[in-house]
């Protein structure tokens, strides 16, 4: 469930999306360089192996799985205070999505 609802008002911000793809699933790949206390949409691709989970922390231990997010669909994920690296796996092969950072009002 995402803490957050997506508003008309929240724009992404200029330059900040980028594509997150998995080529093998069991891993726990990185996203560094995010803004501690930002808000990011993720929406991921159509294809069927695009489903994603997301955590601050390893992923490998399914405690540490915050976030998750279907094939077409956009999830809200706020970044906590001192963290800039997201961790995300796709649950099979291939996965892609894209995640941009938004500006709130």
């Amino acid at each position: 469930m995402n803490d957050l609802s997506l508003s008309d008002a929240a724009q992404p911000v200029l330059d900040s999306g980028v594509t997150l793809t998995d080529a093998a699933t069991g891993g726990d790949e990185t996203q560094a360089g995010l803004v501690p206390g930002a808000t990011y949409a993720f929406t991921c691709g159509p294809a069927a192996n695009s489903t994603f989970i997301f955590g601050v922390a390893t992923i490998l231990t399914a405690s540490n799985i915050l976030w998750a997010a279907t094939p077409n669909e956009t999830i809200i994920i706020r970044i906590p205070a001192g963290v800039t690296t997201l961790h995300y796996e796709s649950l099979a092969n291939g996965g892609n999505g894209y995640l941009r950072r938004l500006q709130m009002p």
